[in-house]
């Protein structure tokens, strides 16, 4: 199970207005992008909603990124089952995007 969670990202846009995500914040700690393996438009199929999802690759792992139209980035939280089944969210660092 997963949620959204919107995340603070840093990004450079180039002169054909390709947009690179640099490193994101989430709870609170940064994580830099190693790389960004492939950028196309998707569904988050997880947490619902759609956009520009971005794979990328932080700290040899790889996870999506997306962007919405209305320029909000987010991640797909993922959710312990037995909080997730009572609607309950997790805060710290127990939980990973």
């Amino acid at each position: 199970m997963a949620i959204k969670t919107y995340v603070q990202v840093e990004h450079e846009t180039d002169e054909l207005g390709i947009v690179n995500p640099l490193c994101l914040v989430f709870h609170k700690r940064v994580y830099p992008v190693d790389k960004v393996l492939e950028a196309r438009q998707a569904v988050a199929v997880n947490a619902g909603g759609n956009g520009l999802r971005y794979t990328i690759r932080i700290a040899q792992r790889k996870t999506y990124l997306f962007l919405e139209d209305c320029n909000r980035w987010f991640v797909e939280e993922k959710v312990p089952h037995e909080i997730a089944r009572v609607g309950g969210l997790v805060h710290g660092d127990m939980s990973r995007f």
